[in-house]
């Protein structure tokens, strides 16, 4: 990755004489942006280009070369790479498209481009890119003719029509960037490559990201989350609409769309998710210029209460609160301001508050160790020179406690908001972005710790297991019955409340008098999903009687609703009291076990109201997963009920993980609902739900 980033020479294979081709354009920004070593063009029909002297071929390059940047038509960039192998160069860009994005012929030549790459022990960025920009190092490898300041921020992003966005917008700010890469088809680096180098990149201190797909999902998440200690990253995930996870046989499966898989994702490890452009360059704005606070508390300093009540608003939304300023604070504001202003937070130094007063008030409550940021308002006045107010802010940018601010307006805001992106005040168009960038740098403060406690490992009957698991497949099954799949749980630890399954009537009430009364019948059955959905469930039957009219009656319902279903006969089920609360397990093709908890019952999929991470998890990843769904206070004891055993659900989460883990032919695994007794009293499945693969995995 050196060679790749600060290479000590470059050749442009592709170099043209003509200025509107790409070939050029690179070799013209290596030139005029100050790379500081050889530049060797490679053209077999030019003597010249731009004043250096042109070789036929890469071979024919009589110095030593570090990286090649290959800018030629897709079928001859094979033949370059075997060259350049050859050569011992250790690092390509490959600019040229016409690879797998163009269809089956492109993806051979792909293919063979890796397989070159992997021969010779080459790095390659691309194909299909724009290039890569190393600020520091003075090298600009792209073809867009923008080569931004030097700085603290690294971008990385799959689309080069995005870096050009990126580099457009940083034109008209402060923000200075290190490293800015365009990765393309992702043929051999990739963002987890990228991540890791970024991390141990002293002239990198933010990370921002466009990503449209991730391919080697675990090895991100491992590096991601060892950057995320010591380095923000902010990502603007894309098609947020694509296929993910494609099964939806349980509720878990329909629950697990894409996009909610790479929310739980990107939120594990630290990764700060942002949706829109604005969000991404308001955040990059912020994490690139100023420190860390030390907790939620900020000062407000304004010249228009509206403005403040707003921004008081917008705190309160993103999750931060309005430091109470100490007495000798407010006894300062006194002597400085007028009388007519408000010393208590939000400060309002008035509409005609020049420089000298905004100085005053920001430095006087800056001070103040109740503070841990200040947001600075400004509505446009005429009563104030507003630039010059704009010059004062700006001398805060070096201050030990993050500032930032929002001057609202338009025409008359121009040059004030300028002179703040000079300064490296970060400027906001509303107080609502400004509270989002300061409560976003709190989230990522909160994150910053990797989760605590370990994994903890469960004795579980492994060839129990395996002996259910092979039987389905022998069958020819990938649906478990409920029975199979509660073997399953029961073979690690997971408490099953006792049951049988009965085919005649006789057998339905002596299993009912044997695991006693109140019970539950259930149909089963390896064909029906949703046992409620084709009225396969009653509950609550305290006589046997009742056992023996639902028993005929859940049967007939079953087989009205799916004649061809295969009906094995009822379960038989002691009932088991508690709140309802879903726990399952989707298997996402990049990213392994994702584990959803939530509220449970029939009414998941409306309700939504579940959260989710990837496994492996701890309990104090359990435990906050339980902790942030909306229902928690149903388990916490609302209304005067007593509060449920919320560790025993946390044993149940720990366990569902070990058994995804431990057996990856298993792609859904649902518990719909786990009850959840009072606390001690345990938590039983009272339900279970399991789909494999086809093949083993």
């Amino acid at each position: 990755m050196r060679e790749l980033f600060e290479p000590n020479s470059v050749a442009v294979v592709g170099a043209a004489r003509e200025p509107n081709k790409v070939g050029h354009v690179i070799l013209k920004n290596l030139i005029e942006d100050g790379f500081q070593g050889p530049i060797y063009p490679v053209n077999p029909k030019a003597e010249e280009i731009l004043g250096l002297k042109c070789y036929p071929s890469l071979t024919a390059v009589p110095g030593d070369v570090e990286l090649v940047v290959i800018v030629t038509p897709a079928k001859f960039v094979n033949g370059v790479m075997e060259e350049a192998g050859k050569r011992g160069i250790k690092a390509a860009i490959v600019i040229s498209a016409g690879f797998k994005e163009a269809g089956k012929e492109g993806a051979v030549l792909e293919a063979e481009m890796s397989a070159i790459a992997k021969l010779y022990g080459m790095r390659v960025l691309g194909p299909n890119c724009l290039g890569l920009i190393s600020t520091h190092h003075k090298m600009n490898a792209t073809f867009t003719a923008t080569f931004p300041s030097e700085g603290g921020v690294a971008i990385s992003s799959q689309s080069g029509a995005i870096c050009s966005v990126l580099l457009d917008w940083a034109a008209g700010t402060n923000m200075g960037f290190s490293k800015f890469v365009s990765v393309g088809n992702k043929m051999d680096i990739e963002e987890s490559y990228l991540l890791e180098y970024f991390r141990n990149d002293d002239e990198t201190k933010v990370i921002g990201m466009y990503i449209e797909a991730i391919d080697r999902g675990k090895d991100f998440l491992e590096q991601a989350k060892l950057t995320t200690r010591t380095k923000p990253i902010i990502a603007l995930k894309a098609g947020r609409t694509a296929t993910g996870a494609k099964a939806a046989s349980s509720h878990t499966g329909a629950l697990s769309g894409s996009d909610r898989v790479y929310d739980a994702a990107l939120q594990k490890v630290g990764i700060i998710r942002v949706k829109t452009m604005e969000e991404l360059f308001d955040l990059l704005t912020v994490f690139s210029s100023m420190p860390l606070p030390k907790d939620d508390r900020v000062a407000i300093v304004t010249n228009a209460g509206g403005l403040g009540v707003m921004a008081a608003d917008a705190l309160a939304d993103s999750g931060l609160t309005l430091a109470s300023l100490r007495p000798e604070t407010l006894e300062k504001l006194k002597n400085r301001l007028p009388p007519a202003a408000n010393l208590y937070n939000p400060v309002d130094v008035i509409g005609d508050a020049d420089a000298d007063r905004y100085e005053a008030a920001i430095q006087i409550v800056m001070e103040d160790e109740n503070v841990s940021s200040i947001l600075a308002l400004m509505a446009p006045t005429d009563l104030v020179d507003i630039p010059s107010v704009a010059r004062t802010v700006g001398g805060f940018a070096g201050s030990s406690k993050p500032i930032v601010t929002a001057f609202v307006g338009g025409e008359g805001l121009k040059e004030a908001v300028s002179i703040l992106r000079r300064s490296g005040v970060p400027n906001y168009e509303s107080p609502d972005r400004a509270a989002h960038a300061l409560g976003s740098m709190l989230r990522y403060k909160a994150d910053m710790a990797p989760s605590t406690g370990p994994i903890e490992v469960f004795d579980g009957d492994k060839a129990m297991v395996r002996a259910i698991l092979d039987k389905v497949r022998s069958e020819d099954r990938l649906q478990l019955t409920e029975g199979e799949g509660k073997g399953i749980l029961s073979a690690y630890g997971i408490f099953v409340p006792g049951e049988g399954l009965a085919r005649t009537e006789e057998e339905a009430v002596q299993l009912a008098n044997s695991i006693g009364y109140p019970v539950v019948l259930k149909v089963e059955s390896p064909d029906i999903a949703h046992k409620t959905d084709v009225g396969g469930v009653v509950v609550n039957m305290r006589t046997d009687e009742e056992v023996r009219l639902n028993f005929q009656l859940i049967r007939s319902r079953a087989a009205a609703k799916l004649p061809n279903a295969r009906i094995d006969g009822v379960t038989v089920e002691k009932m088991f009291s508690g709140r309802e609360v879903i726990v399952g397990m989707v298997r996402d093709e990049q990213f392994g076990p994702v584990m959803t908890v939530g509220l449970g019952g029939i009414f998941v999929e409306i309700l939504k109201d579940v959260t989710q991470t990837i496994a492996p998890i701890t309990r104090s990843d359990a435990s906050r997963m339980i902790r942030s769904i909306k229902a928690y206070p149903i388990l916490t004891g609302a209304r005067g009920r007593r509060p449920a055993d919320v560790k025993a659900l946390e044993d149940v989460i720990l366990r569902m993980a070990q058994i995804a883990l431990d057996f990856p032919e298993i792609s859904e695994f649902e518990i719909n609902p786990v009850m959840v007794g009072d606390e001690g009293a345990g938590a039983g499945a009272v339900d279970a739900l399991v789909t494999i693969r086809r093949e083993r995995a």
